[in-house]
């Protein structure tokens, strides 16, 4: 019996941009035979530009895509008090995919501010079955952590391993056997700590992680690496020096301000003209369509 597999984003605002760009660099090196779900979990249904995202999956010719839209999990109606202007509530709910939709047996979950680079077919293989999920290390505790390792902050036995919840691969059987929704949300309300969604996976799939190689959550500009990490930890730089030639996803994270691709003027490297190019076309389309 064939695996269910989807791709999974969460959106609200004007990171609907963001998410389009995304899912186009999903739809344009999507080359599987089988069906590929791209499931977009947004705040309101009936916007006409969240409706414009499904016309995405036409952009490239005859794909074998199909982008759905889904309301949130009822189940994030018990979060309570929670505000931050940083990372607002939208960012947790990536927590619930897995029991949202457990009809899946693998769902690849994306920040919406990522660019894929290869067939995402490929990716799911790239968790173990006994494994809950796979991500990447984040970059910045990945460099700092052989000096500095503050996991009493974070609820982990060490820093070292602490990992970016932008791009997650869960394995949803497992997952749902180890994690109930019920202690994600007792977690939540808690709110002991920073970077509150993905503290709580690290917390909670510390022993069932399969860490997967850099380039497949790219997440820093050249800047952050050549000039930063390079003195911090040399030898941490030359692994990810080496990752940056063979990224298999950009996740644009922020290094020092305005270091995001739409928060200055120049391009800055490959990756950002890759991001305005998306764009363009995904909006020179819309206008063409508008004319008709």
């Amino acid at each position: 019996m064939k695996k269910k597999k989807a791709v999974v984003y969460c959106v609200t605002g004007s990171h609907i941009q963001l998410a389009a760009v995304s899912i186009a660099s999903v739809v344009n090196t999507y080359e599987g035979n089988e069906p590929l779900d791209i499931l977009v979990v947004v705040n309101e249904l009936g916007n006409e530009e969240i409706l414009k995202l499904k016309s995405i999956s036409r952009l490239y010719g005859e794909k074998n895509v199909i982008i759905t839209i889904w309301y949130p999990p009822k189940i994030i109606n018990e979060i309570k008090n929670y505000s931050n202007s940083r990372f607002p509530e939208v960012t947790l709910w990536r927590l619930f995919l897995p029991s949202y939709f457990s009809n899946y047996d693998y769902i690849l979950y994306l920040d919406n501010d990522t660019i894929v680079y290869d067939d995402v077919s490929n990716f799911f293989d790239l968790i173990p079955d006994q494994k809950s999920i796979a991500a990447v290390r984040d970059f910045y505790f990945s460099v700092i952590s052989d000096t500095e390792d503050s996991f009493k902050y974070f609820g982990v036995k060490t820093m070292k391993n602490y990992f970016n919840s932008g791009v997650i691969l869960f394995n949803v059987v497992v997952f749902n056997e180890q994690i109930r929704p019920e202690a994600i949300v007792r977690m939540i309300n808690k709110n002991e700590y920073l970077y509150l969604d993905q503290t709580i996976l690290n917390i909670l799939c510390e022993r069932s992680v399969e860490l997967l190689p850099y380039e497949y959550n790219y997440q820093k500009d050249d800047h952050w690496l050549f000039d930063w990490a390079k003195n911090v930890n040399p030898l941490k730089f030359l692994k990810i020096e080496k990752a940056r030639k063979n990224i298999k996803i950009r996740h644009f994270v922020e290094f020092e301000k305005n270091s995001m691709p739409w928060e200055h003027l120049s391009i800055q490297d490959r990756w950002e003209k890759d991001f305005w190019n998306y764009l363009y076309e995904i909006k020179s389309t819309s206008l063409r369509s508008g004319k008709q």
